[in-house]
């Protein structure tokens, strides 16, 4: 191995380890400001030590068009569903704190990680595009996850959904964007789609499971509108290829919609994990169950949701009362000795259980457990 190579590879890992110390240091990564100026003296570090291409494409002023019109639509369409949704107060106020301690430090971040992500795959070996797109997820971690609370369940599950999972998308477009077009697109395309947190007052009040689904498949998106557009060129592609690609697609984004559907419990249908063994052996601990939101009728021996203390109990209706036209139904779990203390009425019932998958939910346990404990 040459040892420019070596090299390269000794920095890439370095600043791996350095990105994951920060994630654990709560100190370092609430001071975006200390990581910002470490990664842009270390982008100089990495340029002045390794050689790498200056060819740019002759499309890259043209991408970096298309990446502006993508942020901006982007932005557009998620502040559009406000007005269906509502909006709430941002988390941020913009003035010269959060200038100096949220936005410049991100924009730091982002434009000295985009001239490491071009150092680091001028060499084109797969450890090194390996490494780099971990490096990518990083950053982003770093960006965003200071946002939630990670000691909690909730806080971490939606980190994991909105910045990890997105992440893996995203920088599959940087990095294909990166190496045929350079930096530039990269870095305004970015500051774009992160900094409005930051500048703008309001933010549309959806779902985080939406909003994690538009971040995945936006930029899905954005990576086969320019493949097709310039890589048709260079590749032949059959009709077989075509139809295989267009396919796969379909199948992922359609996969990847109806999940969110589910566990957004937004729609007709949605989805939950079974945490206890009141319902052993019908429902297990670990069983993920499908449930209608939209039912008409309740009847004696259905399995139905309900809330009790922000908790949502899976148990069967045992019996029916009707006290002056009101519906009265009593609880109980298939496993439990006694009935569920009370009753509950149509305005209680979230849905009724129509289909189980068992075990599926278990990873989701696991992870409960650890945090309670």
């Amino acid at each position: 191995m040459k040892k420019d190579k070596l090299r390269l590879y000794i920095l890439e890992i370095f600043l791996i380890l350095f990105l994951i110390f920060t994630l654990f240091s709560t100190r370092l990564l609430t001071n975006k400001l200390s990581v910002s100026i470490f990664l842009v003296l270390y982008a100089f570090i990495v340029r002045k030590n390794i050689k790498s291409s200056k060819a740019i494409s002759i499309h890259s002023i043209e991408v970096t068009k298309y990446m502006i019109i993508f942020a901006f639509l982007y932005l557009a369409l998620y502040y559009l569903i406000g007005l269906y949704v509502g909006y709430y107060k941002a988390t941020y106020n913009f003035g010269f704190w959060t200038l100096f301690n949220q936005i410049l430090p991100i924009v730091l971040i982002i434009c000295s990680s985009e001239v490491l992500r071009k150092e680091f795959l001028s060499d084109k070996r797969k450890l090194s595009l390996i490494i780099t797109f971990i490096f990518g997820v990083l950053v982003d971690l770093v960006i965003y996850t200071n946002i939630y609370n990670l000691s909690t369940l909730a806080g971490f599950l939606e980190a994991m959904g909105y910045v990890f999972f997105a992440s893996l998308a995203n920088n599959l477009l940087y990095n294909y964007v990166c190496v045929r077009f350079g930096i530039k697109p990269n870095i305004i395309y970015r500051i774009i789609t992160t900094i409005y947190l930051y500048i703008i007052p309001i933010t549309p009040d959806v779902h985080m499971y939406f909003k994690t689904f538009a971040r995945i498949i936006f930029p899905i998106i954005i990576l086969l509108v320019l493949f097709d557009t310039y890589e048709k060129k260079n590749q032949i592609l059959t009709v077989k290829n075509k139809k295989f690609r267009i396919a796969l697609t379909a199948i992922m984004i359609t996969i990847v919609t109806l999940f969110t559907m589910l566990i957004s419990c937004r729609f007709k249908y949605g989805l939950i994990v079974i945490g206890s063994n009141s319902m052993f052996n019908v429902l297990e601990k670990g069983d993920a169950v499908v449930f209608d939101t939209k039912y008409n009728n309740l009847n004696e021996g259905m399995v139905v949701l309900y809330k009790k203390d922000r908790i949502t109990i899976v148990h069967r209706i045992i019996r029916i009362e009707d006290v002056n036209g009101e519906k009265r139904f009593y609880t109980k779990g298939d496993n439990n000795s006694s009935e569920d203390e009370g009753y509950r009425t149509y305005d209680n019932i979230i849905g009724v259980v129509n289909l189980k998958v068992k075990r599926i939910g278990l990873p989701t346990i696991w992870i409960n457990e650890l945090f309670n404990k």
